[in-house]
């Protein structure tokens, strides 16, 4: 059974969210600015934005609508606030969108390797979790470069230049950025979304290109190339603060 637990004030903050035995704190937030009600889950977990005059009857009818989802996402940052990989765990790691299972052998030397279905990671009696968590953040760059250097390949004869460098790293905040110099920065974190996501902060980032701003003449050359930004951007949005969150625990 699904339960919704209420407060007793008037203009509650929260609600508790109720099933089979398991619960936790949905917190609302009313923000001036909000025009419609909005679910995000953040690395604290989700939480409910309202625009300032909705009712709270309207709330909790806007959270029972989604409590499937909003269940999954709450599994979702529980597994993600788990020890960080230890050598030899039964594991997944994410990969556009998907989550393959770890394949450990014993080997004489550290090394990380992706297959179809699956990471391969070779060990030796001398490695450590925290040389696995350099090694892991060494192969998704590696892969990742690899990955988005494919990608821009289709949009560079649009483009007056080509960038100097696509560079793949851990960023705090942004998903990518234009250097001065015109090198391309993207953080690792993009390799976790599923690749329509990737590719558009790609495509935005070579439009940067085109147009150093974000003025309606930058966001007509991205939706040129990708008609479908604004539900991707949408995507980083809400899921940004979680696979984020994901990328600080499997690379320290």
């Amino acid at each position: 059974m699904f339960g919704l637990g209420r407060k007793a004030a008037s203009a509650p903050e929260g609600q508790w969210l109720e099933r089979d035995g398991e619960r936790f704190w949905l917190p609302w937030k009313k923000h001036a600015r909000a025009r419609r009600l909005k679910l995000l889950v953040g690395s604290n977990g989700p939480r409910l934005t309202l625009p300032p005059r909705v009712s709270e009857k309207a709330a909790r009818a806007f959270v029972a609508e989604h409590c499937d989802w909003l269940w999954s996402q709450w599994a979702r940052h529980a597994d993600i606030q788990q020890s960080p990989l230890s050598i030899g765990a039964v594991a997944e790691l994410p990969w556009f969108g998907q989550r393959l299972p770890v394949q450990w052998h014993a080997d004489r030397a550290l090394h990380i390797l992706r297959e179809d279905m699956h990471w391969r990671i070779h060990t030796s009696t001398r490695s450590s979790d925290r040389q696995l968590q350099a090694a892991l953040l060494q192969a998704y760059r590696q892969y990742g470069q690899g990955w988005f250097l494919q990608r821009a390949q289709r949009y560079l004869p649009e483009l007056p230049k080509p960038p100097a460098a696509v560079r793949v790293k851990p960023l705090r905040s942004l998903w990518g950025s234009l250097n001065v110099a015109d090198t391309i920065t993207l953080d690792v974190a993009l390799l976790f979304a599923p690749e329509p996501v990737a590719e558009y902060v790609l495509v935005h980032e070579l439009c940067h290109l085109l147009q150093r701003n974000h003025s309606p003449k930058f966001w007509r050359e991205v939706e040129a190339r990708c008609p479908d930004w604004r539900d991707h951007r949408d995507y980083l949005r809400l899921q940004g603060p979680t696979i984020k969150a994901e990328a600080r625990r499997l690379f320290g």
